[in-house]
């Protein structure tokens, strides 16, 4: 009986196995992305089938994207977003960060025309100042789910093609890139091709280094730069409507309306909100709905990662970090 038992578990094991051990260099897959980088980039072939022999098979990640994982592993709820940012230890952590890296955030606040708040902001969401977002490699991720079968399989596909080019552009051993478990790299989490599009050399050593504090400080006001934002812009205010669930108008980080068209869903803001039109942002908590209206600054959170949950977030947290600049400034 103990050894039916003992082969059965071995025949369950048996394909992780298989899967563990794989050699990525010897599948179709690698052919086509090879002759791809070859053909596009002009990458030596062999060094490429060298760096994925080396690739790592990762599981639990590629489980995260095949619908294995419930929903909330890749993005949290709104209860844990306050649970875990907006609370007394996360504000002195941003003040403790700001402190460290005055240099660097005012370098960036003087280039970008972004307040020190609003990267902060950023930072503390993204990775708690560094303290996470490293904890995978780069390229074990990306292989994993460029060559197996997910739902965002195409766009892992080209991030691991942007990876090569971000680690030749910048002299960097792809090997040695550590970042989230979907390739996200430095204390700002951004993927091959953000980074390709925004990192910048603030510290000037000459590269543009995802793991650099001040090129990723630098990255943020770069991305903000660009996407428009304005300090003296109100980003978002909380709002008020009756009851405690609300279901008058489709909410969302595209849903945008006229002031006029807010108002007559009785919904109102609690504080002063310029503007004629806002997107309109509800947040589910245990009890009740948070509703939330934003502006164009709001939107522009959403283009860094399309979240509601994510973008009010940082906007109540650089509006803390405000305060707290101040006083370290």
């Amino acid at each position: 009986m103990l050894k039916l038992l003992l082969l059965f578990i071995a025949i369950l094991l048996f394909p992780l196995y298989i899967l563990a051990g794989i050699d990525y260099s010897k599948t179709t897959q690698a052919h086509a992305f090879v002759n791809k980088m070859h053909k596009k980039y002009k990458f030596d072939k062999r060094y490429v089938y060298k760096l994925l022999k080396k690739a790592k098979h990762q599981q639990k990640t590629l489980d995260r994207y095949q619908g294995r994982y419930k929903v909330g592993t890749t993005d949290f709820s709104w209860h844990r977003y306050k649970s875990k940012i907006l609370i007394p230890e996360s504000i002195t952590l941003g003040r403790e960060f700001m402190q460290k890296n005055k240099k660097w955030l005012k370098k960036a606040s003087r280039k970008y025309g972004v307040s020190p708040a609003i990267i902060t902001a950023f930072i503390r969401v993204e990775s708690k100042f560094g303290m996470y977002g490293s904890e995978y490699s780069v390229w074990d991720s990306l292989v994993t789910l460029a060559f197996n079968k997910n739902r965002k399989r195409k766009f892992f596909r080209g991030e691991l093609e942007k990876s090569l080019v971000l680690a030749r552009r910048e002299k960097l051993n792809p090997l040695n890139l550590r970042g989230s478990f979907a390739g996200a790299m430095g204390c700002v989490q951004q993927v091959p091709s953000m980074y390709l599009r925004h990192g910048v050399d603030l510290d000037g050593d000459g590269r543009k280094n995802p793991n650099s504090i001040a090129d990723c400080i630098g990255s943020i006001g770069s991305f903000l730069h660009r996407n428009k934002w304005n300090d003296k812009r109100v980003t978002i205010v909380r709002a008020k409507y009756k009851g405690m669930r609300f279901r008058g108008l489709k909410t969302g980080y595209r849903s945008r309306y006229s002031m006029a068209t807010i108002a007559k869903h009785g919904i109102q803001p609690r504080e002063k909100f310029p503007y004629d039109q806002a997107y309109l942002i509800k947040l589910r908590d245990t009890k009740y709905d948070e509703v939330y209206l934003g502006s164009k600054n709001y939107r522009i959170i959403t283009r860094y990662n399309a979240s509601a949950r994510y973008a009010v977030t940082i906007a109540l947290y650089a509006k803390a970090m405000e305060k707290e600049w101040r006083k370290v400034k």
